[in-house]
């Protein structure tokens, strides 16, 4: 009996620090967690940059060859639109194969 008593004996202090102990990795895992999902968001993904970069070439395609892409792809909306006599803003809107809707504006001076 004198034997379990021996190892049953918690003090008080060493329960505070456990739960003190574990109050501070809750909240670092916390932070953690909090980095974690701001730095894995769609606009950080590789397919994001894969579609941006597909609608940059787009653009500049049209810019070089424009009858050349106006009917190739359906997912694809070119729109112009001018500003002012010397500006104008062309939006390339690009949809793939996840319907993911990616649009960029560029504005060019006129000739």
């Amino acid at each position: 009996m004198v034997l379990s008593k021996r190892y049953y004996k918690l003090s008080a202090n060493s329960i505070l620090e456990s739960v003190i102990a574990l109050t501070i990795i809750s909240v670092c895992l916390y932070f953690a967690v909090l980095i974690f999902a701001s730095v894995y968001t769609p606009k950080t993904s590789a397919k994001f940059y894969g579609t941006q970069n597909k609608v940059n070439e787009l653009f500049y395609l049209s810019e070089l060859e424009s009858d050349s892409i106006s009917g190739e792809n359906e997912n694809l909306l070119i729109e112009e639109e001018t500003v002012n006599d010397n500006l104008k803003k062309i939006s390339v809107e690009y949809k793939d194969s996840t319907h993911f809707k990616f649009e960029e504006s560029f504005y060019v001076q006129n000739p």
